[in-house]
């Protein structure tokens, strides 16, 4: 089970910008000056942000939005969008957090709709949010596969980003130099009918880079930091009233690195955060950065138990391996007092029908308390992520469900899904507890 798939595809030729991140250093190759040091950022023509590094109010870019209470008012300038406008949300109305601003670390293959379905939804609640993404960029994904032929029948190739023209990609979009490129041999795709170029996914090299960058450039932007995959729903507001009121953590001066602990997946059954969504304190953030700094080259062969830079890692057992060996932080279970999880691993409607007591100990109740939640209460109240939404139109129903006005048509549409009733009564208790719906 692949629970950190962060390859996303696009149907049009892309366009990127001049945003050079390299490895540790960040010292990147420049034709004309020979080396250049530090990162450069694309300069977008268009109404500026309060921030142009990504942070809160960043513009965003265009997308298709379903005819719904959602609406996006495009700008002059197609690379970013307006802020989200939504009738039945007044954020100004929520609590607060000051000293918890929360980094949002979303791993990342370019993808122009994806991206602003995040901007144009929950990326405008977190603090800062950086899109981490490969150099080389272009096709369609399908699966584990590369297509170079999109839906109007055109080649496509791939390309490193700084071949593009400048002045086309957001601002926070950062680029991340790897060693080993995730371009493999073509092969036969069943799926599609076509030879296609698969991906390897090196995304351990890709994560403990993308960490060694935000340390290096943003560490003092925020307190909290948290990596979270694409297709997450994220909810920026529940996480920061969990480390603030629930857990009342110091980010400052405690090692923190906690999200959905599972135990089946390294040896020895050690447990780890699941890739849907790991998140750690500052402090956490810049021990670990330094750990990776120094770990040794390691094997070209897969999965060793080692703290190593290597090839065909899996990111989450290698990031708790480093953890617990050089810093000794083990991973916390996010849960509430009723032992219903914060973060889900798969779809909410399928979670919430879980029943541990009739489907037996499979590999998601294993080294789970015994009194972990089930069924209706295996997800708590105030969720601070739900996973498996790969589309950009999901994103934005579910934008609509959990932030839309209330009874929406979108909220209406979950009560005649599978589980429809269970997950109805999910949604409009969540609403509550955030104070959505009165």
């Amino acid at each position: 089970l692949d629970l950190n798939d962060d390859a996303l595809s696009s149907s049009k030729q892309i366009r990127l910008g001049v945003d050079k991140i390299n490895d540790n250093s960040n010292i990147v190759p420049n034709k004309n000056r020979g080396v250049e040091i530090k990162e450069r950022t694309a300069a977008i023509r268009a109404p500026p942000p309060n921030d142009d590094d990504g942070k809160k109010k960043v513009q965003q870019s265009t997308a298709n939005v379903p005819k719904a209470t959602v609406k996006i008012a495009p700008l002059p300038n197609n690379n970013i969008i307006s802020p989200l406008t939504n009738t039945a949300t007044d954020f100004s109305t929520f609590k607060q957090y000051p000293h918890d601003r929360l980094y949002c670390m979303i791993p990342f293959i370019w993808n122009r709709p994806t991206y602003s379905a995040i901007m144009s939804t929950w990326g405008q609640r977190c603090d800062t949010i950086h899109f981490l993404t490969d150099a080389m960029v272009g096709g369609e994904l399908n699966g584990d596969h590369i297509s170079f032929t999109n839906n109007n029948g055109e080649e496509e190739t791939t390309k490193p980003y700084w071949e593009y023209p400048p002045e086309t990609f957001p601002s926070n979009v950062k680029f991340i130099n790897m060693t080993r490129t995730w371009e493999c041999p073509p092969t036969y795709n069943k799926r599609t009918g076509r030879t296609e170029q698969k991906v390897c996914r090196h995304i351990w090299e890709k994560m403990w880079r993308s960490w060694v960058y935000v340390d290096t450039h943003h560490k003092n932007d925020a307190e909290w930091f948290c990596k979270i995959d694409y297709d997450t729903f994220f909810f920026p507001d529940n996480f920061k009233y969990y480390v603030r009121d629930v857990k009342d953590w110091d980010p400052v001066g405690e090692h923190h690195y906690f999200g959905h602990v599972i135990q089946h997946r390294s040896r020895k059954d050690a447990p780890m955060v699941v890739g849907a969504s790991a998140c750690w304190s500052r402090k956490t953030l810049g021990d670990i950065a330094q750990v990776y700094r120094e770990m040794p080259k390691g094997s070209k062969k897969g999965e060793r138990g080692k703290c190593e830079d290597r090839a065909h890692a899996t990111e989450e057992v290698t990031t708790s391996t480093c953890l617990r060996e050089h810093l000794k932080i083990e991973p916390e279970a996010a849960r509430d007092d009723q032992m219903r999880e914060y973060i889900t691993i798969d779809r909410y409607p399928l979670v919430l029908a879980w029943n541990r007591t009739e489907q037996g100990e499979w590999w998601f109740w294993k080294g789970k308390p015994k009194d972990a939640g089930q069924m209706e209460n295996t997800i708590a109240r105030r969720p601070i992520g739900i996973h498996k939404y790969k589309k950009p139109e999901e994103i934005l129903t579910l934008w609509e469900e959990f932030y839309g006005p209330s009874g929406n048509v979108a909220l209406e549409k979950v009560g005649k899904q599978r589980h429809g009733e269970v997950a109805k009564r999910f949604v409009e208790e969540v609403r509550k507890e955030m104070g959505i719906d009165p």
